[in-house]
Formats: C-alpha cells, sequence, structure tokens
C-alpha cells in the first residue's frame, strides 16, 4: 500500500492491480515510480494498493496518473486477501500476517483498522458485532477474520490467544496484568505445527466475539508506544496477536 500523502509533494508512483478477488491465485500488482532518478523505476509484486486518500488536497503533479489509480479500501483488501488467510486457517495451515513499512505507512491499519480507545465510535475491539454503522468500514484484516472465525465456533472448537509485543530484544506480554517482560529468546520454541511461540507469554481460552475483543481491549492498553514524525502512536517494534483455534 501506499501512505497517505502528509504534506503537499509530486507524485512518486503509478500502481496497478490486476486480478486478486475471488481467490484469484495469481494476482499481479505493479509499482512503476515516476518523477524518479533511479535506474530502475518498475517492480512486481502480487498485489499493489494505492491507498492515498485526500491525495488530491497534496498532489502537486501527475493528476491524471493519480486518478487512474483504484483507491482501495479495508473490505476490497480483506476480500482479496483476508479470505484467503481464512481458508488457510481452516485447513490447518499456520498462517503469519507479516506487515513491514516506515512508522505511519499504514501497518497497524491494514491488519488490525482503528485501534485507538479513545474513540470508542470506530476502534474495532469496541465493537459488539459488525452492524455498527460505518465501523466496520475501518476494520483490518485481523478483526474481519476474527469475527467470522467466532461467529463460525462450533462444539469442539476451541479458540486460544496469545498478545505480547517485541520492541528491539524485549518481549512484553501484554495479557499480563503487570505487563511481564523478558529477553526476546527467552521461552522461544516452536510448537508441534512448527509455528513459532514464546511459551512463558500467558494464554487465554476464548468462548467468543466479545470475550476477544474485551481480552483485545484491556490488553492492548498495556501496549508500549511513543510518537514518530509521522504516527503519535507508533509501536517502534513488531507486536503479534495468536488465534489458535482447534477442533
Amino acid at each position: 500500500m501506499h501512505r497517505p500523502f502528509t504534506i503537499d509533494d509530486k507524485l512518486g508512483i503509478d500502481m496497478q492491480q490486476e486480478g486478486g478477488a475471488d481467490g484469484d491465485p495469481n494476482p499481479t500488482g505493479s509499482v512503476n515510480l515516476i518523477n524518479s532518478d533511479y535506474t530502475t523505476t518498475f517492480f512486481s509484486f502480487s498485489y499493489s494498493w494505492w491507498s492515498a486518500y485526500g491525495f488530491k488536497r497534496r498532489c502537486k503533479s501527475d493528476e491524471a496518473v493519480a486518478e487512474g489509480m483504484k483507491l482501495i479500501d479495508q473490505q476490497t483488501c480483506y476480500n482479496q486477501v483476508g479470505s484467503r488467510i481464512k481458508k488457510d486457517l481452516l485447513e490447518g495451515s499456520a498462517v503469519v500476517m507479516f506487515a513491514y513499512g516506515l512508522s505511519g505507512s499504514g501497518k497497524t491499519y491494514s491488519v488490525f483498522g482503528m485501534d485507538d480507545p479513545k474513540n470508542e465510535a470506530t476502534a474495532w475491539f469496541c465493537q459488539k458485532d459488525d452492524k455498527a454503522q460505518g465501523a466496520i468500514d475501518f476494520w483490518g484484516i485481523y478483526p474481519r477474520l476474527a469475527y467470522e472465525i467466532c461467529a463460525m465456533k462450533g462444539d469442539g472448537w476451541k479458540l486460544k490467544m496469545k498478545y505480547f509485543q517485541n520492541v528491539v530484544d524485549i518481549v512484553r506480554d501484554l495479557m499480563s496484568p503487570t505487563g511481564e517482560e523478558q529477553q526476546y529468546k527467552s521461552g522461544m520454541r516452536k510448537d508441534e505445527d512448527g509455528f513459532m511461540d514464546i511459551d512463558w507469554c500467558s494464554q487465554k481460552i476464548i468462548a467468543d466475539w466479545n470475550d476477544l475483543r474485551e481480552t483485545f481491549r484491556v490488553a492492548n492498553a498495556r501496549k508500549a508506544i511513543s510518537p514518530t514524525q509521522f504516527n503519535h502512536q507508533s509501536t517502534r517494534g513488531h507486536w503479534y496477536v495468536l488465534p489458535i483455534a482447534s477442533h
């Protein structure tokens, strides 16, 4: 995805996406650098999404190119990627969602959506269901996936959750009432499915969607954040939610 403009500037890229919907196994995305002195200007990806909402206020060149790129929203993102993750998960695969990018580039928003605990109208973990007017528009891949999995939960299903944050070489257990911290290699192991885990971090059995979101809401308040130039709520590190389903 492309980080939204924060200042008036020239357009730097032309992003295009072909396919990707309805489980398309061969989506094709491309990024073409413009107004650039780099020797290589064309790059191919499975998905290449333009999400620079508000670009009309900031884009000072190549308006026609900007208008020719389709703006991606959270629902389209889930339709193209989240539904495939759900299928893999239900088939027994270990699934990892890894978001990498500059501070303020939209990593948290793409994976989780709006998560400001001070704004209950939009924070996904403040929503009892997906019927709140306009609220689901801001949900990222994780809450959409978790909501659907919880709705499918039947007899014999067990949903488990861990939530911890890794900042540099320290892991903080966000589900611990005291926010316990240890060196990142402590307790690190592969589970029986080959998935990397940290065994000293707390684990909870999740009953349903409301239990999951409330558990997340409380744990989220223990997350370490620090402001950066582009994001006043930057986590300054990677953090993880591990939902484990068995049936």
